[in-house]
């Protein structure tokens, strides 16, 4: 029979004058289980269960009985077994016993044991979570004892309706591409490659400056028209390239020098992004890796690759230049823009990962919430490394299972309201 509490937890819906509802769901509860006996701990039964002399829990069949624990002080959990008939020890090795555990997702695990010492000792974890239906069965002396009871803990069942009405949304675990990145900031800056000047072949007067900041030009267009100084002939000025005039050094009536730089023009159709890599990470960032750039103020994102980085480290800073060139056809990376990046400097796929929101902190477990129908069971998990929203799991979940992604506080509000602990 499985035990579990009624409990209630209020959600409310901000709609207009507001909206509130109840969800009413079961939740088991989870207990001190160092040392403990297996169903002990998650069950909250009419009568206290009897435990033995190893603080395990006590199994009777007529004279015959086990007491049947989950050591983990120092190892990982495993099970162990001793028995007695009519009060007397039993030699461990005279009983085949085995014990079959059903956790949620009809996942079955099959314990057989082995003697050591007095005891009977399990071939296998006990792996977290410790929430199972157990079947024990013991063989001795021709006869067979058998036991069937259920031990769920963390976990709690809400209906389909309730579920979709909190928000509550699963996902099923997978394989997942995880980056990782470097943060760094840095600037817009003209495209050197791509800024000519217009400038006179001979001194003279500028009888006309044709073009103001910003405006654009085309190549060859005729941007100033002086007066030469030896022969007062007129020549004309133009631009070099088609862009924009990002500088201008020229005024009508002045008198130049022949070669003096009249005006400065930019083809902005793409630009440089200078990036400061601080000391620590010069050795990761590569010529190749994909970045992210972002504006606060233009509120967009733009991708490119790192073309270039110098080979000469700022004294100042201690920082080093990472260039990535940017399109910027519709000219929105303006040249003296600071800017924010994400450097990928490695990206590997592993076979199963959980989105960062789905994680919680329970009894001092990072755990997800895995879905069963309408039952949502916690599941410590192993993580490894985090990148692009995801965590890879290393153990606790399977691929192809479903956990919660969104609105997973609340069944871990409802297992906190139970009072409940599970401490080690």
């Amino acid at each position: 029979m499985k035990f579990k509490l009624p409990l209630t937890i209020l959600a409310v819906l901000a709609l207009g004058g507001g909206l509130a509802y109840f969800l009413t769901i079961g939740s088991a509860k989870a207990d001190d289980h160092a040392g403990e006996a297996p169903g002990a701990h998650g069950d909250e039964e009419e009568t206290e269960t009897a435990k033995g002399p190893h603080n395990g829990r006590l199994l009777s069949d007529d004279d015959f009985t086990v007491e049947l624990a989950i050591a983990e002080e120092g190892i990982p959990p495993e099970f162990r077994a001793w028995f007695t008939q009519s009060g007397k020890p039993i030699a461990s090795a005279d009983v085949k016993f085995t014990v079959v555990l059903k956790r949620p997702g009809n996942v079955t695990d099959t314990h057989t044991f082995t003697p050591e010492a007095d005891y009977l000792r399990g071939n296998a974890e006990v792996y977290e979570p410790h929430s199972f239906a157990y079947t024990v069965v013991a063989e001795h002396a021709g006869r067979t004892h058998r036991w069937e009871f259920d031990a769920p803990e963390m976990q709690v069942t809400i209906t389909a309706d309730a579920a979709t009405r909190a928000g509550v949304v699963a996902e099923v675990a997978g394989p997942a591409t995880l980056d990782e990145t470097l943060s760094v900031y840095g600037q817009v800056k003209l495209n050197a490659n791509q800024v000519a000047r217009a400038v006179p072949r001979f001194g003279g007067i500028v009888r006309e400056a044709r073009k103001a900041l910003g405006d654009s030009v085309k190549a060859g267009e005729v941007v100033a028209i002086l007066e030469t100084n030896q022969s007062l002939a007129t020549i004309e000025v133009k631009s070099p390239i088609a862009g924009i005039i990002v500088d201008r050094d020229v005024n009508a009536g002045e008198t130049v020098t022949d070669g003096a730089v009249l005006y400065t023009i930019a083809d902005l159709s793409d630009v440089w992004v200078d990036l400061n890599v601080p000391k620590r990470d010069q050795a990761r960032v590569k010529v190749g890796q994909s970045a992210v750039i972002h504006a606060d103020d233009t509120g967009t994102d733009a991708t490119g690759t790192v073309s270039w980085i110098s080979p000469i480290s700022s004294a100042e800073a201690q920082t080093l230049v990472a260039r990535v060139v940017l399109s910027n056809a519709d000219q929105r990376w303006r040249p003296g823009l600071f800017v924010k990046a994400k450097i990928t400097l490695a990206q590997e796929t592993v076979p199963v990962a959980v989105k960062d929101s789905a994680i919680q902190t329970l009894f001092d477990f990072t755990v997800v919430f895995s879905q069963h129908d309408e039952l949502y069971q916690a599941r410590p998990l192993e993580l490894g490394r985090r990148g692009g929203g995801f965590v890879e799991v290393l153990k606790g979940l399977n691929p192809g299972e479903r956990y919660v992604t969104e609105n997973s506080f609340l069944i871990k509000a409802d297992i906190g309201k139970s009072g409940a602990s599970h401490d080690h």
